[in-house]
């Protein structure tokens, strides 16, 4: 680099990190030089290594945490190992089937297991409403056919049934798609719901964002199709990393020739003419011919760019969506669903949220955790909490609404995705109008600087699309060199 490296001065990139900057009491120094340094050690940065790695290049990761894997975590300390990010493999996940078979991480298919996931009851202000009694309960808003619907059916039929997109899910992101990119209560209006209706389909356990009136219909439709495409291929499946899918991006890390960096959080990156950059808080710096940043818009947007991307690029980064979401993983002593004749899984309008039963015991009935999804409003409630102060809450709040639970369930695990510095928030959300204004800019090379992850993704979702991504960010690097 010349005389413009970053520097402890140039190289801030909020309050935060300047104050960990000036607190240095021993000097910058630089590491040994690589071909591409690889910034974060998620499926998309350990997918971009590797590829460069196979093609003769030099590559050096860093990761800000002390793990591998990113968002997706598998919590080996609870029974049956549940995953706080990176749920099931589609039989379609070609990048990542591949991936666990290359690098040896053991699937096996769990598509018996997901029904019984998947089979919940209602509990609506805690009381327990049968799907018989559904279609006439004064607290179903819908109208029509829709009143036959559970609440947790409605968008997903309607966005399969009425997707603009039908089969052709990469349509989200031609322009000839973007009238599409409208808030989806809006769509949703146009149904035929009213707000009550909304809320309960939707805002209740919100999927994206905070609300409909916050995610963009376009990326939904996109959502649906993409996922009834991997529904659709036969013979069906569904596959997970025995022991839990962190199993993959470990076994991904394994391969490497140099060994994965860990608590390196970078700061501030640049790039010019001569090679590319990195600081990191606690003073080291990395230099590499070009950069692949893996991490999530929410983690970009705290450090310093120099020189600053292209405008429209700087602002799809500093403003697109991400879903924040926490997890309470409980474990049961005693089957007390027997008890109280309401199934393991809930659909609720409390403070659990989204109630799943894992089943990931030497049976298929067998239910090893119970996981309480908190997203939106719940989630911004438990995140304003301390932690200790939250696995309270989520606790009280299902023995309140399972009197039979009470004394037979332990809080084993416990994820905030937002307050997670490496992550800031999990999946991307675009907003209503930013899939028109971003999609075709925000993953594009900057200088010697390469995007991507989840969030650049346009032709998969998750994990494959995190898969995609890297894969794409490393041609790019090979094309550039």
């Amino acid at each position: 680099m010349t005389s413009r490296a970053i520097t402890r001065r140039t190289a801030l990139g909020s309050a935060a990190a300047a104050s960990t900057l000036a607190s240095l009491s021993r000097p910058v120094h630089a590491v040994t030089q690589s071909d591409v340094l690889v910034i974060g050690a998620g499926l998309s940065g350990l997918r971009a290594a590797l590829d460069l790695q196979e093609q003769g290049q030099s590559v050096q990761v860093v990761e800000g945490n002390k793990r591998v894997g990113g968002r997706v975590l598998s919590l080996y300390d609870v029974p049956g190992s549940p995953e706080a990010g990176g749920n099931g493999i589609g039989a379609g996940y070609g990048r990542m089937l591949d991936a666990a078979t290359k690098y040896g991480a053991e699937l096996h298919n769990i598509a018996d297991r997901a029904p019984l996931m998947l089979a919940r009851d209602l509990v609506l202000d805690g009381q327990k409403i049968s799907e018989k009694d559904w279609p006439d309960h004064p607290k179903n808003p819908f109208k029509g056919p829709l009143k036959k619907i559970m609440p947790w059916s409605i968008v997903p039929v309607l966005a399969s049934t009425k997707n603009p997109l039908g089969k052709n899910y990469e349509d989200w992101y031609d322009p000839k798609s973007f009238n599409l990119d409208i808030s989806l209560a809006d769509w949703l209006r146009q149904q035929g719901l009213d707000e009550a209706a909304i809320n309960l389909a939707f805002n209740t356990n919100v999927d994206h964002g905070q609300s409909a009136d916050e995610v963009s219909a376009l990326m939904i439709f996109f959502v649906y199709a993409w996922g009834n495409m991997q529904r659709d291929i036969t013979p069906r499946a569904t596959y997970a990393a025995k022991g839990g899918n962190m199993r993959i991006p470990e076994a991904m890390a394994r391969a490497l020739k140099k060994e994965v960096h860990f608590n390196k959080a970078v700061i501030g990156i640049r790039s010019d003419d001569t090679g590319a950059e990195a600081v990191c808080a606690d003073g080291s710096v990395y230099r590499a011919k070009r950069i692949v940043c893996s991490v999530p818009t929410a983690v970009l947007r705290t450090m310093k760019i120099d020189p600053l991307p292209p405008a429209i690029q700087a602002k799809a980064i500093r403003t697109l969506g991400f879903q924040i979401l926490t997890q309470t993983h409980l474990v049961a002593s005693k089957p007390f669903w027997n008890e109280d004749g309401i199934q393991p899984s809930m659909f609720t309008n409390s403070l659990c949220g989204n109630v799943l039963a894992q089943h990931f015991g030497k049976t298929p009935e067998e239910v090893t955790s119970i996981t309480c999804w908190a997203r939106g409003w719940q989630a911004a409630k438990l995140d304003r909490m301390p932690e200790a102060e939250a696995k309270k809450a989520v606790l009280a709040d299902f023995e309140r609404i399972r009197p039979a639970a009470k004394g037979k369930v332990r809080v084993a695990g416990f994820k905030s995705w937002y307050k997670d510095p490496f992550a800031c928030g999990d999946w991307a959300v675009w907003q209503p109008g930013q899939v028109k204004e971003f999609i075709l800019h925000l993953s594009k090379p900057h200088g010697r600087i390469h995007f991507c992850g989840e969030h650049t993704a346009l032709s998969n979702r998750g994990m494959e699309g995190a898969m995609e991504s890297g894969e794409r960010a490393a041609q790019e690097v090979l094309a550039g060199i």
